[in-house]
């Protein structure tokens, strides 16, 4: 019943023995199950070390089941857990050894597998095109690691937590992760392509390059009042900042103020810009 947890049958008997008709002393373990009183005291040493039993005066006492066995359980658990982790380090660090002994710039992999090495490259810098979020991993996120995002406008948009800069894009060209300056990920189906240094890396770049340029900043809602969107609707109508103020109540300098404040939360360079994403994330009142 016990083995897959390291228990042996003697161990298994005695233990049983001990729950089903209470303690007793080691010479009472010998007769009733004909062992030798060296295997009883073996044993109970190792049912003492499992944490199932424990000696009380001369009496053998086993520790209930729903206790001492839960205990173990959980043990071999963490244990196997921890198994898991460490098998998964080396097998991730001997194919990333592999590929890079290799000289081909591109790279075949299982789309699991293809994450994982894009974690193990990106030690400064993550980069991503997102066109179908479900082909994307939504929890890359690393401390220290700077991450720029790109989501396709159309698409339900993942939620990258604080610290990740992410853009809205309508026609996001493809899926796209780029890992510091030394290596790519174009998601296919269940696989992946892992793109090393060379033409088509610097392509792709380029190409995250151009729509990161080009996408429009996901400004926090938070960001904006209902007089952030009233300005906003006047000054795309064709208003002047005075025009626009004097319909809010507000001075010149106050309208120049909350203009600036919103392109540094768009991240927009011109009026243009400001009034063209505004247009784009619908808010305009």
């Amino acid at each position: 019943m016990f083995e897959a947890l390291g228990i042996d049958r003697t161990d298994e008997q005695i233990y049983l023995q001990l729950l089903r008709f209470g303690p007793a002393s080691v010479s009472t373990l010998a007769v009733v199950t004909g062992m030798s009183r060296r295997t009883i005291k073996d044993s109970v040493d190792r049912l003492t070390g499992f944490g199932l039993a424990q000696f009380s005066a001369d009496l053998v006492l086993a520790i209930p089941v729903e206790i001492g066995v839960e205990h173990l359980v959980r043990q071999r658990q963490q244990d196997l857990e921890l198994i898991r982790t460490s098998a998964s380090q080396l097998g991730a660090e001997l194919r990333s050894r592999a590929l890079d002994e290799r000289d081909d710039q591109i790279v075949v992999l299982s789309l699991s597998l293809a994450l994982r090495q894009l974690h193990l490259a990106a030690n400064d810098e993550l980069r991503m095109l997102v066109r179908s979020p479900d082909l994307m991993p939504s929890s890359i996120a690393v401390p220290g690691l700077a991450m720029q995002v790109v989501v396709e406008a159309s698409a339900a948009a993942p939620s990258y937590g604080e610290g990740v800069q992410t853009r809205l894009h309508h026609g996001v060209p493809a899926n796209l992760a780029l890992a510091d300056n030394k290596s790519a990920l174009l998601p296919l189906d269940r696989s992946a392509l892992i793109v090393r240094p060379g033409n088509l890396l610097n392509a792709l770049r380029a190409l995250f390059d151009a729509v990161w340029t080009i996408a429009t900043p996901m400004a926090h809602e938070s960001a904006l009042d209902t007089v952030d969107r009233s300005l906003l609707s006047l000054l795309v109508a064709g208003l002047t900042d005075d025009a626009a103020g004097a319909r809010l109540g507000m001075s010149r300098r106050t309208v120049a103020r909350r203009v600036q404040r919103l392109m540094q939360v768009t991240g927009a360079h011109s009026r243009l810009q400001l009034g063209w994403w505004a247009r784009e994330r619908e808010w305009l009142s």
